[in-house]
C-alpha cells in the first residue's frame, strides 16, 4: 500500500514536470514570434564614439609654423578622455575647454587599454584661435539598412552586425539616425567589395540608444513614413533551405525585393552574425550591384512571409554569397532598448 502511494506521488510529480516543461517551451517560442514592420529603407547613422586622435599637423602662427605636440606622447588612434582634468566627449566640448586654457595643458589618453598622461603646448593660430595641432574625430558616419520596427514602441533594429574601430567592437555608444538616399552603386567584383554611394540627409528620424555586435538599435520619433503590413518573425529552427527574399534600396529611396536561395542554416545557442548562408539569384540585383555590397547590412530577409533574419556579411571573393543573422538575436537586443 505504501509503495502504491509513493508511485502515485512520483507519477503526479512527473506529470507536473512535463506540463511545466511544455509551458516553458511555449513561452520561449512565443517570445520569438513578434509582429513587426519590415524595413529595407536606407538609414544614415551617426554614432558618437568619443574623441579619437587621427593625425597631427603644424599650426600656422604669427611666428611661423609650430608643432605643439612635438614633445608629447601622442599617437594616432589614441582616445582623448580628458583635457586639463575636464572630461571630453566630443569636439565641441574640446574646443570650449581649449578657449579657457593657456600655454600648456595635460591630456589623459587611452591607448590599448592603458591610460596615458602627457603634456601638450597650446598655440594661437594667425586667426587668434587656440590649437593643439591635432586632427580628431568624434563620430562614425555611415549608412545601413533598416531591419524592422516594433510598431508598439517605435523602436527599430538595423545593420545586423557590430561596428569596429581599430579592430575593437564599439559598444554602448549613442547617436542619431537620419534619412538617406542612394545616389549610385559601385558594383562588386570577386575580390573587391562593392558599395552603395549615398547622401546623408538632414531629416532627423530618431536616436540610437544601443550599439552591439548584432547591430544598431534605437527609437524613431514617428513611424508614419515606414508603415507597411506587419509580418511575423520566425525562430531559427523554422527556417528552411530554399527560396527567400531580402528588401533593400539600390536607387534613391525605393525599397525593392530581391530573390535569394538559402543554402545553409547554422543553428546557434549564442548570437553570431553568420547564422544563415545564402546565394543571390536575382538577375536584376546581379546586374545592378554584382551581388551583396556594403550598405546592404541590415536588409531584412523574408521567407514564406516571415522575417527570418538580416543581411550581415558578404564573401568578398564571391559577392553572390552572403550571410545573415538570425532575427531572434536582434529581437533580444532590441528588448534591452529603453522605450
Amino acid at each position: 500500500m505504501k509503495n502504491k502511494k509513493i508511485k502515485k506521488i512520483f507519477y503526479s510529480l512527473y506529470i507536473l514536470i512535463i506540463i511545466f516543461t511544455i509551458s516553458i517551451s511555449n513561452i520561449n517560442a512565443n517570445q520569438i514570434h513578434y509582429h513587426v514592420i519590415p524595413g529595407g529603407e536606407s538609414l544614415g547613422l551617426k554614432l558618437n564614439t568619443g574623441v579619437y586622435i587621427v593625425g597631427k599637423y603644424e599650426v600656422l602662427t604669427n611666428l611661423g609654423k609650430v608643432s605643439p605636440w612635438k614633445d608629447s606622447n601622442i599617437k594616432e588612434n589614441d582616445l582623448l578622455i580628458a583635457i586639463d582634468n575636464h572630461e571630453v566627449n566630443n569636439n565641441i566640448e574640446l574646443l570650449n575647454i581649449l578657449k579657457n586654457l593657456n600655454t600648456e595643458t595635460e591630456l589623459i589618453l587611452k591607448r590599448d587599454q592603458q591610460i596615458i598622461k602627457t603634456k601638450i603646448k597650446i598655440v594661437e593660430t594667425k586667426n587668434n584661435e587656440k590649437s593643439l595641432g591635432l586632427y580628431i574625430k568624434d563620430k562614425i558616419i555611415g549608412i545601413g539598412t533598416l531591419t524592422f520596427i516594433d510598431p508598439k514602441t517605435n523602436k527599430f533594429a538595423s545593420l545586423g552586425h557590430g561596428i569596429y574601430e581599430n579592430n575593437e567592437l564599439i559598444e554602448n555608444k549613442t547617436g542619431s539616425v537620419v534619412d538617406s538616399k542612394i545616389n549610385s552603386i559601385k558594383k562588386a567584383i570577386p575580390g573587391i567589395s562593392g558599395e552603395k554611394r549615398a547622401s546623408i540627409l538632414k531629416e532627423d528620424l530618431g536616436v540610437i540608444s544601443l550599439c552591439s555586435k548584432t547591430g544598431i538599435y534605437g527609437k524613431f520619433n514617428q513611424i508614419d513614413k515606414f508603415k507597411k503590413d506587419l509580418i511575423q518573425t520566425s525562430r531559427q529552427d523554422e527556417i528552411k533551405k530554399g527560396t527567400a527574399y531580402f528588401y533593400t534600396v539600390i536607387s534613391d529611396k525605393k525599397v525593392e525585393k530581391f530573390k535569394i536561395e538559402i543554402t545553409d542554416i547554422i543553428m546557434q545557442s549564442e548570437s553570431s552574425p553568420k547564422g544563415i548562408k545564402f546565394k543571390v539569384v536575382d538577375s536584376n540585383l546581379i546586374k545592378e550591384t554584382g551581388g551583396i555590397i556594403q550598405g546592404m547590412s541590415g536588409s531584412p530577409i523574408i521567407q514564406d512571409g516571415r522575417l527570418i533574419g538580416a543581411v550581415s556579411h558578404v564573401n568578398v571573393e564571391n559577392p553572390l554569397i552572403g550571410y545573415g543573422i538570425h532575427i531572434e538575436w536582434m529581437i533580444r537586443d532590441l528588448e534591452s532598448v529603453v522605450a
